[in-house]
């Protein structure tokens, strides 16, 4: 289908989106008209580059270019209607207002007043020319080096819709967006170790973006602050892991309360009523906004995140305001590889190493119950420094005394875990977590970070008055 006549009026009124000129480009090229084709091409300066390189996969720019003639079609129906309003004011105008040798008629028999006509006239002027300010929800933007931030896989339909609906999006964009790439393993996208800068987009204004790849060898180019960009968002994806735990305590606590919590200390009470372990600085900013976000959710979104900005750096740092890890955490123990993973959505956020039992360990769907500082009324106890009971079974996650038992099958049943990895599970996932236990699913791989999670406690998690009987 010839597409040309949509884009070549798209360019006209965005003459600064390299590229609509890019994919007007490609549709001359198809035709054979080459002169046309590379007058197009030299507009799109650094966005026929990155593509034409296969930095982003053609499926990309050919759902752009369809939502751009969507777009284009969509503005012309609306002019539409608008000339249709503005006829239809002036058939009414011209049989209400008496002519100049008619009788004159009352006010009362007026059938426009002045403020009708300027609100009608606003509206046809509204419906001909919509307009946009890009820094609208610029201000949720940090001032970190990259901008605001989003992650997607390197490759696969998902990525490239995900990339495409940004792309379409300008009215929404901030100033300037970093994708970080995220290598992937099966189904499963690894979260931060491995992520690299994609590319960056600018928003330039009036629908004019300006594509930055940072892969040297797809954009034949030396791509500026690689690696300063590269370590912005190592510090933004901790950050989302932050907001991740906030997200899925306080969609836990709605489960069980069947509303939201008021505040963060009802996260985090004294055993058993210790929704989570603990607590940093950065929840605490983001705590009253994230609830707005969930109160009422996609109402308002833009406008909830662009008032978080000052409050809420970590949601401010992501784009459109909304935690990136949006989807309750959950847990999944692959009996096959002796793995447990720690995953929102298809991103995998950890994968520990653990001890389990062969067949004595249960497979089936459970959640997190008690969650136990130290389950043996010390650290060094058979049951380690922290245990997480599933359901109501004589089965736990937990620590161990005897680490040279992970990656073998020598438990009762239990999932056994080493002491740095059990301490940081513990603080990342609440109450009411799922654990999926079953065989295959998980990558090989350990993928787990140099500086691990942590949170403040406030509460006493112990219980002293009870001896844990889990098939160890």
């Amino acid at each position: 289908m010839d597409h040309s006549p949509h884009l070549k009026s798209y360019v006209k009124k965005h003459p600064d989106n390299k590229m609509a000129w890019y994919l007007l480009g490609k549709e001359y090229e198809s035709s054979g008209q080459e002169g046309k084709a590379n007058y197009c091409f030299n507009r799109a300066g650094e966005v026929f580059e990155a593509f034409e390189h296969k930095q982003i996969p053609a499926d990309v720019w050919m759902e752009y270019q369809d939502k751009l003639v969507q777009m284009s079609k969509e503005k012309e129906r609306r002019t539409a209607r608008a000339r249709h309003l503005l006829t239809a004011l002036m058939v009414l105008l011209l049989i209400w207002v008496p002519s100049a040798n008619s009788p004159k008629r009352s006010n009362e028999n007026a059938a426009v007043s002045p403020v009708t006509e300027r609100a009608a006239a606003d509206n046809v002027k509204t419906a001909e020319v919509p307009i946009v300010d890009p820094t609208g929800t610029a201000k949720i933007g940090g001032t970190n080096v990259g901008g605001v931030f989003t992650a997607q896989g390197r490759k696969g339909s998902g990525a490239e819709t995900t990339l495409a609906d940004m792309l379409t999006k300008t009215d929404r964009l901030p100033p300037k967006t970093t994708v970080l790439g995220m290598e992937q393993s099966g189904s499963w996208l690894l979260w931060r170790n491995g992520m690299q800068p994609l590319l960056s987009v600018q928003n330039q204004g009036n629908g004019g973006l300006a594509v930055q790849s940072y892969d040297a060898a797809a954009c034949a180019c030396k791509p500026p602050d690689r690696e300063s960009l590269r370590q912005a968002g190592l510090e933004w994806a901790a950050g989302q892991e932050e907001l991740a735990v906030l997200n899925s305590s306080m969609l836990a606590f709605r489960s069980q309360h069947q509303r939201l919590p008021q505040s963060l200390d009802e996260l985090t009470r004294n055993f058993p009523d210790n929704t989570m372990y603990g607590t940093t600085e950065g929840m605490k900013k983001a705590f009253i906004p994230m609830r707005s976000l969930l109160a009422s959710p996609g109402q308002g979104a833009d406008q909830q995140a662009g008032s978080s900005a000052e409050s809420s750096p970590l949601l401010a740092s992501s784009l459109h305001g909304w935690p990136f890890l949006g989807q309750p955490l959950r847990i999944v123990v692959d009996k096959s590889k002796h793995r447990l993973g720690l995953l929102s959505g298809n991103v995998l956020i950890r994968n520990y190493p653990v001890g389990l039992g062969g067949e004595k360990t249960p497979e089936g769907k459970f959640v997190i119950s008690d969650k136990v500082v130290n389950p043996n009324g010390k650290s060094n106890g058979e049951f380690g420094s922290r245990g997480m009971q599933l359901s109501a079974t004589n089965y736990a996650i937990h620590g161990t005394n005897k680490p040279d038992s992970i990656g073998k099958n020598e438990s009762l049943g239990c999932v056994r875990m080493g002491k740095t990895d059990v301490e940081e599970l513990f603080a990342l996932v609440p109450s009411g977590t799922e654990v999926v236990i079953g065989t295959g699913g998980l990558p090989e791989q350990v993928l787990v970070p140099g500086s691990r999670f942590m949170s403040e406690p406030k509460h006493d998690q112990t219980n002293p008055r009870k001896t844990y009987h889990w098939l160890n």
